[in-house]
């Protein structure tokens, strides 16, 4: 019973990791979790290589054994593996639904996201402590500096990853939304339609369904023009995914570096020592986040279909292998910061959430083939919806808050559960 409680938790926790704003070190702290898992992830190591050496090479004596055992006992895997199991499942499950919404309804889940995050601000801030005038200079030149390097980075017209590729696949006769998950593909379907790579494709659609490439093609010209309708930006993109692709047509799709995406599953992986700091948020900074999960999602697609998911596993074993480095590494580096510079390290991860709002900014336009952000032409029943989904957010997180914040107190109070 136990061990389900605890994978339950994990669940909690993975469902926290794939949304950018939810904190999966929150939900930790809110389930009683946080400072074992904490304490597991520093104690990380591989001092157990020794005693399994010694009992290898000396004939597996009995003392050995034992302390090969307490070896093993100290790294208290037996928490980490429920833990990441409940934390998998949820990732697994939330993988195969938050793509499609992101496509479908990109501006109502960016206002989500904006809710979730903007919220997620006081989080940090509160753990922060003012004790003099000197702090309080340092943490506002932290914040000023993290803001500005947040606000340059999370352009939405500029891709944080480098060295993105167009990767040619032939068509089996299958959809357009098949083919961007075979890839995988790094952007959605409408965008693979019209990238300028893709000409081969439009014509093959052209020749093989003249009124439906039309159709297309007069859509597209009225949603990116100057004053675009909302009604017309939203019919624009239901047709793609299920566009019949003709067999044998090539289509490019674009995909980043597999070492762009180590170095993201590495820095992702830091927010879960930190309650108040999203995962998921940080790859939508880097511009990873949708990747990420198309390429889990089709992976499993592919598993599920009897085929081998070569290129679709190569970028989650990747991703996975830099999470693994980075628990090692990098979150211990930012676990040090935190305890021998506190203040300044908050007040710059307060800085980026700030800054990096704009890379999530709900309303956008595409002016000369880039995103820009705008404001709503008119309060329009999207607009609306957008509002909503914005209060959702900050209300989701402002809850949680409030019970890590109390549950925090009890453990005070009383002592861990």
């Amino acid at each position: 019973m136990k061990r389900l409680l605890l994978f339950g938790k994990g669940a909690c926790m993975g469902v926290a990791d794939i949304i950018p704003g939810v904190s999966g070190g929150t939900l930790a702290l809110i389930l009683g979790i946080y400072a074992e898992l904490v304490n597991t992830i520093r104690g990380l190591n591989l001092g157990w290589l020794a005693p399994l050496w010694r009992y290898l090479r000396h004939g597996r004596r009995d003392e050995d054994r034992a302390a090969l055992i307490e070896a093993v006992k100290a790294l208290n895997l037996g928490f980490m593996m429920v833990l990441g199991a409940g934390i998998a499942t949820a990732i697994v499950l939330g993988s195969m639904v938050i793509p499609s919404l992101m496509e479908r309804y990109p501006e109502a889940m960016r206002g989500l996201f904006f809710g979730l995050i903007l919220a997620s601000v006081m989080v940090p801030f509160r753990m922060i402590s003012f004790r003099d005038g000197a702090t309080r200079v340092l943490v506002a030149w932290m914040i000023i500096a993290g803001a500005g390097a947040g606000f340059v980075i999370s352009n939405p017209g500029h891709s944080f990853e480098s060295g993105r590729t167009w990767v040619e696949l032939e068509s089996r006769g299958e959809s357009l939304e098949t083919i961007a998950r075979r890839g995988p593909s790094a952007a959605a379907s409408e965008a693979i339609y019209w990238a300028p790579e893709n000409e081969a494709l439009r014509e093959a659609l052209v020749a093989a369904n003249p009124e439906q490439a039309a159709a297309l093609a007069a859509a597209h010209a009225i949603a990116t023009g100057e004053g675009a309708d909302k009604d017309a930006i939203k019919a624009r993109s239901a047709p793609y995914d299920k566009l019949e692709v003709p067999g044998g047509v090539p289509v490019k799709v674009p995909q980043p570096t597999l070492w762009f995406i180590f170095l993201a599953g590495a820095i992702a992986i830091c927010a879960m020592i930190l309650p108040g700091i999203s995962g998921s948020y940080i790859l939508l900074i880097l511009g990873a986040y949708f990747f990420i999960l198309n390429a889990l999602k089709g992976f499993l697609k592919t598993l599920a279909s009897g085929e081998i998911p070569i290129s679709q596993g190569a970028f989650v074993i990747v991703f996975c292998a830099g999470a693994g480095i980075g628990l090692l590494s990098f979150a211990r580096l930012l676990s040090y910061l935190l305890r021998r510079f506190p203040a300044g390290t908050l007040g710059v991860l307060v800085g980026l959430m700030v800054g990096c709002l704009r890379g999530i900014w709900p309303f956008r336009q595409t002016v000369d083939g880039a995103a820009v952000n705008v404001l709503p032409a008119a309060l329009d029943a999207s607009v609306m919806t957008v509002a909503a989904t914005f209060v959702v957010g900050a209300l989701l997180v402002v809850a949680l808050s409030w019970l890590g914040r109390v549950k925090k107190a009890e453990q005070i109070e009383h002592g861990p559960a």
